[in-house]
This record gives C-alpha cells, sequence and structure tokens, in this order.
C-alpha cells in the first residue's frame, strides 16, 4: 500500500475551476457595470444624444436645401432615412402631425407627443419658404450594450485563464521540475535527488521514481563491490594456488622421472604431493562456497523461526567440545536470549562453521578461545575471540571463509565484524532477534 493521497489532483483541479469560475464571474459583473455606467454617461447620455440629434438634424436641413424639397413634398424625407437613420422625425402643422419618420432598425419605441421636450423641437425650413415645428430623436440602440456584453465575456475570459492558470503554475512548474530531473536521471547521474513536494499523485510518482533511482543506486553499488571483491578473490587465489601447484608439479615431475634416492624419499613425495593437493581442494571448496553465497543468481533461500538461545547455545556448545578434544582450552559465556530469530539453517550452520575452522587453523592452541552470546538492542550478539597462533600460514590470506560468514550474516539482516588487535582476533555475529 502507497501512502495515503491527502489532496488529489483531482481535487485540486475542481477548487481551482471554481475559484477561476467565481473570478471569472466577478469580473463579468464588475466590467459590465462600469461598461454600463460609462455608456450612460456618454453615449446614451442625454448630452450626446442631444449632440447627436443636432448634428443630425443639420444633416437633415441640408438634404432638405439640395434636393429642394417642399412642404407639400414632405413624404421625400424617407429618402433620408432610408440610409441607415438612427433617429425617429416628427413633423408637426399647426398642432398636427403631417410626417413621421419610420421606426429605426433594432430600436423599440412608442412615440408618445406628451412626453416631447422643447429641447427636442426643431424649425425644419422648405424649399417654398414654410418653417415646420419638427422633434428630432436620437437613439444610441442596443448595439453599445451588446458591445459592453460581448467586453465583459471577454474579460471573464481573460480573468478564468489567468487564474486557473495562476492556480495551476505551481503544479505545472513542478511537473517542469520534475522533467528536467528525469532528464538528469536518464543521463546516468543516480546520485541526483528527486525533489518531491506534497502528498498527491504528482508527489507519490515523485517519491517513487526517487525509491526507485535509490534502489538502482544501491543495486549499482552492490555490483560494484561485488565485483571488486570478486576481483580482489581472483587475484589473490591466483596468488595462493601457484605456490602449491608449483610444489605439486615439482614432486610428480620427480616421481616420474624417479629422481628419488630410495622408497622412503619416494613415499615422502607422495605424502607432500597429496598434501599440497588436499591444500588445493581446500582453496576450492572454500572459492566454491563463496561464490554460492555471492552470486546474484543464488536462489533466495526460506527463513524459518528459531529459538534463539536453542540455536546458538547447542551449536557453539558443540563447537566448544570439539574444540576442547582437540586440546584446545574454550571459555565459554551464555547469557539467555530470550526471543527467536528468522534464519535458514543451512545457511547460518555454513556460517559457524567457517568460523569454527578459522579457529582450528589460525588459533594459538595455547591460550584459550572465548566464546560467548548476549543480547543487547535488540540482537543476538556472538562474539568470539582467540589468540592468534604464531605459526599459521601467511599464505593463506584471501579470508574467503570470513568473507562468506559476512554475506550470510548480512543476508539474515545481520552483520559480521572482525578485527585482529596485539595479536587476539575477534570475530563478532549480530542476529535480529523477536
Amino acid at each position: 500500500m502507497g501512502k495515503k493521497i491527502k489532496g488529489s489532483l483531482s481535487l485540486q483541479l475542481l477548487c481551482g475551476v471554481l475559484a477561476s469560475l467565481t473570478a471569472a464571474a466577478a469580473a463579468f459583473a464588475l466590467i459590465l457595470a462600469l461598461c454600463n455606467f460609462l455608456l450612460d454617461k456618454t453615449v446614451y447620455g442625454q448630452t450626446f444624444a442631444r449632440r447627436r440629434a443636432d448634428g443630425q438634424f443639420e444633416d437633415l436641413q441640408d438634404y432638405v436645401d439640395r434636393e429642394e424639397i417642399s412642404s407639400t413634398q414632405i413624404q421625400r424625407l424617407g429618402q433620408w432615412f432610408g440610409r441607415g437613420k438612427r433617429v425617429y422625425l416628427t413633423v408637426f402643422d399647426q398642432g398636427d402631425a403631417v410626417y413621421t419618420s419610420p421606426m429605426p432598425k433594432g430600436i423599440r419605441f412608442v412615440f408618445d407627443p406628451d412626453n416631447l421636450s422643447s429641447d427636442d423641437a426643431y424649425t425644419l425650413r422648405f424649399s417654398d419658404g414654410r418653417r415646420l415645428q419638427a422633434y428630432l430623436l436620437y437613439y444610441a440602440g442596443d448595439v453599445y450594450y451588446i458591445l459592453g456584453i460581448i467586453l465583459a465575456a471577454g474579460g471573464a475570459f481573460i480573468a478564468f485563464s489567468a487564474c486557473f492558470v495562476l492556480l495551476l503554475h505551481r503544479k505545472l512548474g513542478y511537473i517542469k521540475k520534475l522533467n528536467q530531473e528525469l532528464d538528469i536521471l536518464s543521463g546516468g547521474a543516480l546520485e541526483y535527488p528527486v525533489t518531491v513536494q506534497g502528498e498527491d499523485e504528482l508527489g507519490q510518482l515523485a517519491f517513487g521514481i526517487d525509491q526507485m533511482r535509490r534502489s538502482i543506486l544501491s543495486h549499482q553499488r552492490a555490483e560494484e563491490m561485488t565485483r571488486s571483491a570478486n576481483s580482489q578473490l581472483v587475484t589473490a587465489m591466483s596468488h595462493d594456488l601457484r605456490t602449491p601447484l608449483t610444489s605439486l608439479l615439482a614432486y610428480l615431475e620427480l616421481l616420474e622421472r624417479k629422481k628419488y634416492e630410495d622408497e622412503a624419499q619416494r613415499e615422502r613425495f607422495v605424502a607432500k604431493s597429496l598434501e599440497q593437493t588436499l591444500r588445493i581442494k581446500t582453496m576450492a571448496d572454500e572459492m566454491f562456497e563463496y561464490f554460492l553465497v555471492y552470486s546474484a543468481e543464488w536462489a533466495q533461500p526460506d527463513l524459518e523461526s528459531q529459538d534463539a538461545d536453542a540455536l546458538l547455545g547447542q551449536a557453539w556448545g558443540e563447537y566448544a567440545f570439539s574444540l576442547e578434544n582437540k586440546g584446545f582450552a574454550v571459555e565459554t559465556d551464555f547469557s539467555p536470549l530470550q526471543g527467536t530469530v528468522d534464519v535458514n539453517c543451512e545457511l547460518l550452520q555454513r556460517a559457524f562453521d567457517n568460523l569454527y575452522s578459522n579457529l582450528l587453523k589460525y588459533a594459538d592452541p595455547d591460550r584459550p578461545i572465548a566464546i560467548a552470546f548476549c543480547r543487547a538492542d535488540g540482537q543476538a550478539v556472538l562474539t568470539v575471540k582467540n589468540s592468534v597462533s604464531p605459526l599459521r600460514d601467511k599464505r593463506e590470506s584471501t579470508s574467503i571463509g570470513l568473507n562468506t560468514c559476512r554475506g550470510i550474516l548480512q543476508y539474515h539482516g545481520g552483520r559480521f565484524e572482525t578485527r585482529e588487535e596485539n595479536g587476539v582476533f575477534t570475530a563478532e555475529l549480530r542476529l535480529p532477534v523477536r
């Protein structure tokens, strides 16, 4: 199960849309109110309408003069109105309306003589010298209101877009940053950490990528360490095998050519050859065991729960008894562990056997061997101390058995450490105890 998503992207997106819609509605209402206020003060204001009406009447008077329209031809005024004028004209003769202009398109107006003002009255001169009273009203129509609505809608769209982009800017920037970091990782720079922000899907994705980066980097380092250890092992083994192989070949050549003085010397050559052969076999067995533990393709064995006191007490009690039978003095101190350990008995027994073999090879038989285990910090701690024999074979320096122990303990989630001070060799094994 992954981390719980506290703020999903879908919820953040919904909140962003609602906030943007709120901002768009506010912008629409504000811009529309501002446009209406300005239109009422200008286009739809009395001053503007009066000025436009004066201009239109002057144009009408010029038309009448140019076309020489008489009062009896007053219906010819309709040609002037046919040019898309946004005015309404009524001409009176002695109080009677003798001409009424057609209503401009898009204007819904009901003529009411009672609403006429003297400010709307003009005197229209005809070619026959007559002067008739005319009322001319200018109407801007709804076109400016429509333009105001369009402008308000455009402002609302801009407000929505700006607010939505602003709210998502952080996430978009984070996605861009992740993309840049992925480019860095794809270039092989696995040491570069991935930025983890938030606990939503993007945060989980970044966390997963960073975990994958750490895992790959850890595997690479482990492989490099394994390759280095294997290289050192092969180099050391080739050096250590060269001496017994050279001796073995020398003895075999002497035997083949019968270069011995008597039967006793021949038997001595045979014994030496057998000794060197056994030595080579021991090295080969240790090397096989080492590669078995450290190979990347070996099958993962199952772990089983074992009583810690019974497991360590029985194993090292038997080792202590065996060492005493071989002439070593052994001091034991087994403290109660009071718990269980999850182990693979076969692998752990192999580690114990290697440590026991190390004691047989290198421990000084004239000094005691100390074996103790106790519980500390939730771990079973096994400590084995021995004085190093001054007669140990310096040529066997590969430490394959100890390296195998280290690998087995690491597999069990424990640790294996060794040190040598003032001629005293100490091995410490740690296993988690439940």
